[in-house]
């Protein structure tokens, strides 16, 4: 074999040996397959040397270290955090590979029965659509149970509720969503569930409008505080 290609191979080697517990199967199986082609046909390709660099520049020595301190330091914090991003992309249908392989007991709240790899703890928390969710789940409720609040205007809402669910509204879906414009409502409960749309003030408010026998669920950006009412 030439130089280039045993250079090669010690190198996917040393990245194995480095890091193969952290990898995630689609990496286990282009370092199976490379080894196998590169050997057999006695070459390098240009994109098998890019993807080599790309690996090792992701699994450098402080990643590991950092990954393994992880595993044997995994706080609370970060616990509730992967547990509510599960939920949330399971709910999504996204990272299905990894939320798929976490025990419900740990969803349900047994910390002690799983600790998830860092790899996927932070494909799963550390991206910007779950940042949006964390941050409205950590966000002061703009309202409180008890408080009159008021649909915002037309323009401001959607035709579709994003939390709508038939089970809980009876205007799902022929009753559309912007038809609540400007209407008063009464705060039954904050955050009922963790929010379920990657944006600004999606903190969720089960609320009863008035005039209606059944309550819904609203996101706060959709609300505002009640001007006086008439009457």
């Amino acid at each position: 074999m030439s130089n280039e290609v045993n250079e090669f191979l010690a190198r996917v080697d040393a990245l194995v040996g480095r890091a193969g517990d952290l990898f995630v199967q689609w990496e286990l199986d282009w370092v199976e397959r490379v080894k196998g082609r590169v050997g057999h046909y006695g070459s390098v390709a240009d994109w098998q040397t890019d993807k080599l660099n790309e690996l090792e520049a992701r699994y450098t020595d402080e990643y590991v270290s950092e990954s393994q301190n992880f595993r044997e330091n995994m706080t609370s914090e970060q616990r509730e955090d992967f547990r509510l991003a599960c939920n949330y992309y399971r709910k999504q249908g996204y990272y299905s590979g990894i939320t798929g392989t976490v025990p419900e007991s740990f969803i349900s709240g047994d910390d002690n029965d799983y600790i998830p790899s860092f790899n996927n703890y932070n494909r799963l928390t550390d991206n910007k659509y779950f940042k949006k969710i964390l941050a409205a789940v950590r966000s002061e409720p703009k309202f409180e149970t008890g408080q009159l609040v008021q649909f915002r205007a037309s323009s401001s809402l959607p035709q579709r509720n994003p939390l709508a669910q038939p089970s809980n509204e009876d205007w799902t879906p022929g009753f559309g969503f912007s038809k609540l414009a400007g209407m008063y409502a009464v705060v039954l409960q904050v955050a009922p569930f963790a929010p379920r749309t990657a944006a600004r003030g999606t903190k969720p408010y089960k609320v009863l409008v008035r005039g209606k026998a059944t309550p819904v669920f609203a996101e706060e950006r959709f609300l505002k505080k009640a001007k006086k009412v008439k009457g």
